[in-house]
């Protein structure tokens, strides 16, 4: 990356850009930050990266009020209208006031000032929740059944809101107990998660969920083949659970079978899979061809401590510590922007600065810088 790169402030992006989902007109991979066309930090308000591999990719960027989209649109996650795939952010039609955006493995979330949540993309489970399945919607509709929600998020195949009055409703598939409701059973419509309340902010992970309570405590449910649900097990739960240790959280990142969690002293904790190194562990033996330890409960990551904005991917994760962007783990595709594609389990440098925000794809293996 070059210093005019970093001076002109546009958004970065690294690693997997099979479906275009590095935003720069091309469909190739990038080892290292390249900026984004026509779109600068500065009027980026949020970002969020979807995709369930390298080749499904798509992100959604919330500028002002509205929605730009760019990547992979096989089954209409960009929200045009279309299903051809985009190399460039190009603005989501349909969408207006909106203040949360998320992406899921191929399909999309937005929510307005209002509280009503749209839904477009990918459909098998019923994930867009609109009482169907087995088809997909190329463009937003609004998801209904649901009081006034503050907060969204998607996961691979299903989605949760965050109402108003501290309840969370949950829809898509539920083979792995994502849905908390009980079941295992998909819905195509909003279902409340059970015995959730007062709760703070919600986080999705490929297969898995979290909860921030409003005293600072996580819930988790869902998959727990890596223990991604740090309740000291292995086994998945259909109703939300107790993350172990934790507490005083204010913040609850979830990757795809990895989470972190910030306390309100800047002190990180992690779990769940860990076997590039996510979890920065000083005790793990880092040669090659060593395997590393999953975490059924959470470590404290003394490395990450005080970090301003950190991110999960699906094997790798990221994070501006003093202003400083450092990234770690699984490095297939050079999503780790270091100009190799050689895994690091400890942290490296990148050269960017003046950057507040960093961001992963939920699966596909990119990294984007804001």
């Amino acid at each position: 990356m070059t210093d005019a790169q970093t001076a002109t402030g546009s958004v970065l992006s690294w690693g997997a850009g099979d479906a275009g989902q590095l935003g720069n007109g091309t469909s190739t991979d990038s080892y290292s930050p390249a900026s984004v066309t026509s779109l600068l930090r500065a009027d980026v308000d949020q970002l969020v990266s979807g995709g369930v591999d390298a080749t499904s990719g798509f992100v959604l960027a919330r500028t002002g009020r509205s929605v730009k989209s760019w990547g992979d649109n096989v089954a209409g996650q960009l929200g045009n209208g279309g299903t051809t795939d985009h190399a460039v952010p190009e603005t989501v039609p349909r969408l207006s006031n909106i203040k949360d955006i998320a992406a899921g493995g191929m399909h999309a979330l937005a929510l307005d000032t209002s509280g009503q949540v749209y839904s477009w993309g990918d459909n098998p489970y019923g994930q867009i929740g609109n009482n169907r399945t087995g088809d997909h919607r190329t463009t937003p509709d609004r998801v209904l059944g649901m009081p006034k929600v503050q907060q969204i998020a998607a996961g691979s195949d299903f989605s949760l809101a965050l109402l108003e009055n501290g309840k969370v409703y949950a829809w898509g598939r539920g083979i792995h107990g994502q849905l908390g409701n009980g079941s295992r059973a998909t819905s195509s419509v909003p279902r409340q998660v059970t015995g959730l309340e007062g709760i703070a902010a919600i986080a999705a992970g490929g297969h898995h969920a979290l909860a921030l309570t409003a005293d600072g405590t996580v819930k988790s449910w869902g998959y727990n083949l890596y223990g991604q649900l740090g309740n000291s097990s292995n086994k998945s739960s259909t109703v939300p659970v107790d993350v172990d240790l934790v507490e005083d959280v204010s913040t609850i990142i979830a990757g795809a079978h990895h989470n972190y969690a910030i306390t309100s002293n800047g002190t990180v904790w992690g779990w769940g899979n860990n076997h590039y190194g996510q979890l920065l562990k000083a005790d793990e033996n880092f040669d090659t061809n060593v395997s590393r330890t999953n975490r059924t409960t959470p470590v404290e990551i003394a490395r990450l401590k005080d970090a301003q904005s950190l991110t999960a991917g699906p094997r790798h994760g990221a994070a501006i510590i003093g202003g400083k962007v450092v990234t770690w783990g699984n490095n297939e595709e050079g999503q780790l922007g270091n100009g190799t594609t050689t895994s690091a389990y400890v942290e490296v440098n990148l050269t960017a600065t003046g950057y507040t925000k960093v961001t992963t794809s939920l699966g596909s293996n990119t990294t984007y810088l804001h």
